[in-house]
């Protein structure tokens, strides 16, 4: 028994107290967020093939290719849209998703990035402690959205080197002009392993903080909800929870 209490010890945990279940992700966002899981899943599988078709048996069904690439250009589509709406809920969503949450604009915001890296280093034993996103997080998904717009651009210049749209050219005929279209061609290919790369990390970064500090962020992709203490809570975070009840708005 104690040897067992003396492991236990040596794991510090997150601190919890009184604790509130807070509506942190709202509908929208967790919708941008399994969409691109899906549509980014599709059109990595077909872009794959789009780029080196691996199916034996094509004579068999000669439109193979055809099928391939509406389902990869009907994906761009919704990956489109869903950089629409997260780009719509930087402005318009609650404290956490805001792009105030996302930019470190505090001295204390490098500070907690710091912090985070020791623990994803496991020289820390917790991580920092927010309601949103953690400042090193919130880093990484804005460079991930930046990675995206690129995908999306490219996907887009491509697009309109087959289809000459004039007004799809006023977006992205300079596109091909600036970096060629083999270097734009390479370029749409290659992020394609960055993002498998980063849901890979992702996943696993999102299991570990989950595990260590118990309040339910896993979760709370699905529900929208997370445990927080209440003595956590700042004071914007308690006007964005008074918000969401119906309390505290003007009229």
């Amino acid at each position: 028994m104690q040897s067992a209490t003396m492991k236990i010890d040596r794991h510090a945990r997150m601190r919890v107290g009184t604790a509130i279940a807070v509506y942190v992700w709202q509908y929208p966002l967790r919708l941008v967020h399994w969409g691109l899981v899906i549509s980014i899943a599709l059109m990595s599988l077909t872009g794959y093939y789009i780029h080196d078709p691996y199916i034996v048996g094509q004579t068999r069904t000669p439109f193979l290719m055809g099928t391939f690439r509406f389902v990869h250009e009907v994906c761009g589509m919704v990956l489109l849209a869903l950089f629409l709406l997260r780009f719509y809920l930087l402005f318009a969503g609650d404290r956490w998703v805001r792009w105030r949450a996302m930019l470190p604009l505090r001295k204390d915001a490098w500070q907690e990035m710091w912090q985070m890296i020791r623990f994803y280093l496991f020289l820390r034993p917790t991580p920092i402690a927010k309601v949103g996103h953690n400042a090193l997080a919130a880093m990484m998904y804005l460079g991930l959205y930046c990675l995206v717009l690129v995908e999306i651009l490219t996907g887009l210049a491509m697009f309109n080197w087959l289809l000459h749209n004039p007004v799809l050219g006023i977006f992205v005929s300079w596109i091909p002009r600036f970096m060629g279209v083999q270097n734009m061609r390479l370029t749409h290919y290659l992020l394609m392993f960055v993002f498998i790369s980063f849901g890979i990390f992702h996943v696993h970064i999102c299991l570990l903080v989950s595990r260590t500090e118990r309040r339910g962020l896993v979760d709370s992709i699905f529900t929208g909800y997370k445990v927080i203490p209440v003595d956590e809570l700042e004071e914007d975070d308690h006007k964005a929870i008074l918000t969401s009840r119906g309390r505290g708005v003007a009229k």
